[in-house]
């Protein structure tokens, strides 16, 4: 076959041997899992399993292989990992164990032999694999789904922002100090401007694939009512939040990324999760307030939108310094 990679091949026999590593340690140390109610990250983990479990079966009935592949081995992988990160290894017995089941269940169509092993020699059942039902699943949460979006693209962009922090500047030997702490600015509301362009651009049609039908809606926007009121430089500044907010947000999210408010309150969903941010970027401090307090750094509260958290960095040498 052309198409066969001797290199593709030991790369996937290795990951199906990470993988069966995973489930005989997690299987061994089920007993020793919390157990009880569930915290906000375990519902929200828990409900990642059944979007790739809707996922997996809307592929598999399309007989679509590759994206079953993916939700069922992929997506599922990658969701066991940032479980484990999120929750500093302190994982919930009941959804370590539905994931290992259902990742069984739902490869045995592609890899049988390697998910029959899983399911009697590690998961120590005394059936079949293939005879299993298709895996259980609550209807989806939403909200939850949004959430989880939001941890992850928050995570992504604060590391981004730590990694700058970390770079020298350009023709500088000078090794920049490691932060000590962060200030996280999260706004409630849009600015009134941004509230007018999501309002109108709230009547764009949209097809399948989240692009507006109408090519030229960037000339209905300009020809609102609403915008034409704007003063000229609001305008500089309303035009490329549009044009940003359709090609990047709407594209990824739908129309969801155009509500004026989130259906949640994100500032305290991330000062729950303060002990994560804190050790996902090694800081001792973290102070997460709203982009209306007066604390300076007026570039970042400013970028701060709905879903869009901006954070700084800061060390205690620098703070030094600035207070000399």
């Amino acid at each position: 076959d052309a198409n066969f990679s001797t290199e593709s091949c030991g790369k996937t026999i290795l990951r199906l041997t990470t993988l069966q590593a995973w489930a005989e340690d997690a299987k061994a140390r089920l007993p020793t899992m919390r157990t009880g109610t569930f915290t906000f990250l375990d519902e929200i983990f828990n409900n990642e399993i059944n979007i790739c479990l809707e996922n997996a079966h809307t592929a598999y009935t399309k007989m679509l292989f590759t994206d079953a592949l993916r939700s069922v081995w992929y997506d599922l992988e990658n969701l066991r990992s940032q479980y484990s990160i999120l929750t500093n290894g302190d994982v919930h017995a009941e959804v370590v164990e539905r994931l290992l089941e259902s990742q069984t269940i739902t490869l045995s169509p592609i890899a049988p032999h390697f998910c029959e092993n899983l399911w009697r020699n590690v998961l120590k059942n005394d059936t079949l694999v293939v005879k299993q039902r298709w895996p259980k699943s609550k209807e989806i949460d939403a909200f939850l789904a949004r959430q989880y979006a939001l941890i992850q693209g928050s995570l992504r962009s604060f590391r981004l922002q730590l990694e700058k922090f970390k770079t020298p500047k350009k023709k500088s030997k000078e090794v920049p100090p490691k932060p000590t702490h962060a200030i996280i600015f999260v706004a409630k509301n849009y600015k009134p401007w941004q509230m007018e362009v999501l309002k109108v651009l709230q009547g764009v049609e949209l097809n399948e694939d989240n692009e507006p039908v109408e090519k030229n809606f960037m000339g209905q926007l300009r020809e609102a009512e609403s915008i034409k009121a704007f003063p000229k430089q609001t305008m500089k500044q309303a035009m490329p939040f549009a044009s940003f907010v359709m090609s990047k947000e709407v594209k990824a999210r739908g129309a969801e990324a155009l509500e004026l408010e989130l259906p949640f309150d994100e500032a305290a969903m991330l000062r729950d999760l303060s002990d994560v941010i804190k050790s996902q970027l090694g800081v001792q401090e973290l102070q997460i307030v709203s982009s209306t307090e007066e604390l300076g750094f007026d570039s970042q509260r400013d970028a701060a939108t709905p879903a869009k958290p901006q954070i700084v960095f800061m060390a205690k040498e620098m703070e030094s310094a600035d207070t000399a």
